[in-house]
């Protein structure tokens, strides 16, 4: 099967935390020499480059609000109980308002959208962060209780809220529900492709597991349901078949990872990659897998006895039980693999504080820098990531502006 139809990725950029205290010096960081990768043949990124232009202190990561997002260049985060818009460029913050945002945030390039502590719907100007709207969502939490989200989606001037009811969609012009459908834990990821939503959902019994279901956008209808497997995690779609991580565990012989071929009209599962024969499952299968619409990306389990991590690519038009066409190996655990787009270039968060930028086809190592502290999440923007590190965070051009279109 070769895909040629345009691709819906999901989880190619992940949130992260962010808070604002004061500027510090761009110290917090040395550059490092790293990896040793399989392959050939480099792509010419001559503009990559992963040295900071602004760190911020940030103090106690246990305490920082991890729900941000970074859309473009603009940086949307929560400290304590102030909602902060933050100029990721420039590093300035553009505007504040008094909320505590619980989700992600979405934008139209208007305006914005978040779900607040309180279980609230906002809507906010996006160059002024004047209050437009808000409502309650389906979900009133009790005093002393804060709201919690699963996910925040906008397409198509409907904003769909995943949440502890189910999945509700509100119009996002004045925040009236456009359909609701009621399922504890529905949505914990969700991915859309043309008029179909596919969501995660948990389904409890002998084994707590995750599901899948396929919801008309227009209507709320649930079309199809999967319960065979644990798919919680939604790779992408071509618009025909949808692929999804099965991530089943036991103690038989197996892979180190199955992906299924699923249906997007019914459901149906049509076909499994199962990648990297393993003999115990649970000790042996990948910590994750991602992919960014061409290949996939097995992000093996660090190896304490051999002292490495190693990432394996299968294209997505191979066959299952495949040799990788490509291996990358790495001397600490790969916390994070993630794309700016689909240029080739993957941005690895290694342990201790390693980031890497990575030219995926050749396996030359772009740019690395070492940032001292504990590492965090990464967040990967239009011409910046966010890099958190211990008590810091840290904005990174990753295009010169004289690179820029």
């Amino acid at each position: 099967m070769k895909v040629t139809t345009k691709k819906t990725l999901s989880r190619l950029v992940k949130t992260s935390i962010a808070a604002t205290l004061f500027f510090s010096s761009a110290s917090a960081f040395y550059e490092i020499g790293l990896g040793d990768v399989s392959a050939a043949s480099a792509v010419n990124h001559t503009s990559i480059n992963l040295k900071p232009f602004w760190t911020k202190t940030v103090g106690n990561p246990n305490k920082i609000n991890t729900r941000a997002t970074l859309l473009k260049n603009d940086l949307y985060y929560t400290v304590g109980n102030t909602y902060n818009a933050f100029d990721a460029l420039t590093g300035k913050t553009r505007w504040t308002v008094q909320a505590s945002a619980v989700s992600q945030t979405v934008t139209d390039g208007q305006s914005v959208w978040f779900t607040d502590a309180k279980g609230q719907l906002l809507k906010l100007n996006a160059k002024s962060g004047k209050l437009q709207w808000k409502v309650q969502t389906q979900v009133s939490p009790k005093k002393g209780e804060r709201y919690s989200n699963f996910s925040l989606h906008l397409a198509d001037g409907v904003i769909y809220v995943g949440d502890e009811y189910g999945l509700t969609a509100y119009h996002a012009s004045n925040g009236k529900v456009k359909w609701k459908t009621k399922s504890n834990n529905h949505g914990f990821n969700l991915l859309q492709t043309g008029d179909m939503l596919v969501v995660s959902t948990t389904i409890s019994g002998a084994l707590t597991t995750s599901g899948l279901q396929g919801i008309e956008a227009k209507s709320g209808k649930v079309k199809w349901t999967l319960t065979d497997g644990n798919h919680q995690d939604i790779l992408f779609s071509d618009g025909q078949t949808l692929y999804s991580r099965d991530e089943s565990r036991g103690i038989d012989a197996g892979y180190a990872a199955n992906i299924d071929e699923i249906r997007l009209s019914n459901g149906t599962v049509k076909a499994t990659r199962s990648y990297i024969p393993v003999d115990f499952v649970e000790m042996q299968s990948a910590s994750d897998v991602v992919s960014d619409g061409d290949y996939f990306y097995v992000i093996g389990k660090y190896d304490d006895e051999q002292k490495q991590a190693v990432i394996s690519r299968f294209p997505v038009d191979g066959r299952s039980d495949d040799e990788p066409d490509k291996t990358y190996t790495f001397d600490a655990p790969v916390l994070e693999w993630s794309f700016e787009n689909q240029d080739g270039v993957a941005y690895v968060s290694l342990n201790k504080g390693k980031q890497i930028a990575l030219d995926t086809n050749s396996g030359k190592t772009l740019a690395s820098v070492h940032y001292k502290g504990n590492p965090l999440s990464t967040i990967v923007g239009q011409d910046v990531i966010i890099v958190q590190h211990g008590a810091n965070f840290s904005g990174v051009e990753v295009t010169s502006s004289a690179n820029r279109p």
